[in-house]
């Protein structure tokens, strides 16, 4: 048996923007996939939250003997890329580092493992 996963849910970040609105997974999941379209040069971050309207937070991986490491990543300006992360959350926002000057862009994510 595969893991189960959510349904695929569109998040926009508009034009000049940095950040999309929170997004609702519809339930609580351990992670999370990303597909995340060429975009301007920017650092993609996914920022889990445990409640509707609560503040998003850095999401991190505890690594024993070696410190945190930060979820996030640097995107590519020509190419997309699938991306998985550990969240433990139902609500995520998608926060890029620069805005978008030449159009706005749709992520697509969904839950993968619901707790």
């Amino acid at each position: 048996m595969g893991l189960r996963t959510g349904g695929w849910k569109e998040v926009t970040v508009a034009k000049d923007g940095t950040t999309s609105a929170e997004t609702d997974l519809g339930a609580e999941f351990r992670s999370v996939q990303a597909y995340c379209p060429a975009i301007d040069s920017a650092t993609i971050t996914v920022k889990p939250s445990r409640l509707t309207g609560d503040t998003a937070v850095q999401a991190y991986t505890l690594i024993v003997g070696g410190g945190d490491y930060v979820n996030t990543t640097t995107a590519r300006a020509t190419a997309g890329m699938n991306l998985f992360l550990d969240i433990c959350a139902r609500f995520v926002t998608i926060v890029l580092s620069a805005a978008q000057t030449t159009a706005a862009v749709t992520f697509y994510i969904r839950g993968i493992d619901p707790i």
